[in-house]
């Protein structure tokens, strides 16, 4: 999905907006299998917004998703000789050391194997001004600032490849971002982020969490189940390609029945019922998995609320079974 507009008066204006799906296998689990093909679908996304737009265009920003995702929560904080006004480039040299301690901590933590990490993304929980908690430490005075840091780690393998297959759509990286932070930015406004609600982004590859409380995101985490693992149930039980498969689950969200060709190319048809029932055990697994995941990660308790968005959770009866998992 590819998608133009500019940022005016704190909100981001949509002026054009395409998608293509994957002609192939080309991504798993959230990472780049093939380069050349995913480069390419990005091509044929890019051409068609420079062609809506009349523009070329050459910057893009992104956000990964990836099965091996790891996290680090630290502290830092900075003293000044004395009292001073904190300016925006204060509180990001704040958080760029917290990113540096994180990444220390995560390497002498990590020695159980060669897989180098790359930092994508990183939120600020809290702020603490003199020692005292604070929303916004941007033009107030202080001797002492320190924040409370949740930084994110991919492989390189798995970045890597999301530029490269970028780069050869000829567009540069401007920014990197976490799928779940992404989401998060625009399904749960910062005014109910007080709450402690968890968002999952149930893709094609990967399912995306993150819980906020107290006004800040506190956790992430990935699981690489998703609607993917359903499209293959429908394909290995009706015989058909996984892009046939595909146009069957979405088919059920709006008709009783689906008609479809097999690979002998015989008509065929199958009911709504029976394609719930194909993908039953699975849809469970990934519903149980995900609940038990913002479990672990909200401290063994469930969360107030859940927000579910992406195509991969919009197949009947996941979000009852994540409530279900979960006693909400």
């Amino acid at each position: 999905v590819g998608t133009v507009g500019y940022l005016n008066g704190g909100k981001f204006h949509v002026l054009a907006q395409r998608s293509r799906e994957h002609e192939t296998r080309a991504m798993l689990d959230g990472q780049i299998h093939d380069i050349g093909k995913v480069g390419e679908t990005i091509s044929q996304v890019k051409e068609q917004l420079e062609a809506d737009l009349g523009r070329e265009l050459t910057e893009v920003c992104i956000a990964a998703a990836g099965r091996v995702l790891r996290t680090v929560t630290t502290y830092v904080e900075h003293s000044f000789e004395s009292d001073r006004e904190i300016t925006q480039e204060d509180v990001y040299s704040l958080c760029t050391m917290g990113v540096e301690k994180a990444y220390e901590e995560f390497q002498n933590s990590n020695t159980d194997t060669d897989m180098k990490f790359y930092c994508v993304g990183y939120t600020a929980m809290r702020y603490y001004m003199n020692g005292y908690q604070m929303g916004n430490l941007e033009g107030h005075k202080a001797k002492n600032i320190a924040v409370d840091l949740i930084a994110t780690f991919l492989p390189d393998d798995v970045v890597d490849g999301l530029y490269k297959a970028v780069e050869l759509a000829g567009l540069h990286v401007a920014n990197l971002t976490l799928e779940p932070i992404a989401a998060m930015a625009v399904a749960i406004p910062q005014m109910y982020r007080m709450l402690n609600i968890a968002l999952i982004d149930v893709g094609a590859g990967t399912s995306d969490i993150s819980i906020t409380k107290d006004g800040s995101i506190v956790a992430y985490g990935m699981l690489p189940v998703a609607g993917d693992c359903l499209t293959e149930d429908i394909a290995r039980h009706c015989l058909v390609d996984f892009t046939t498969a595909e146009m069957i689950k979405r088919g059920i969200e709006h008709s009783d029945t689906v008609e479809y060709k097999d690979i002998m190319g015989l008509p065929q048809t199958i009911s709504k019922e029976e394609v719930l029932s194909v993908c039953s055990d699975n849809l469970t697994e990934m519903a149980e998995q995900a609940a038990d995941k913002i479990m672990e990660l909200n401290g063994g308790k469930p969360v107030s609320a859940v927000f579910v968005v992406g195509g991969g959770g919009k197949i009947e009866g996941y979000t009852q079974l994540v409530a279900d998992r979960l006693g909400i």
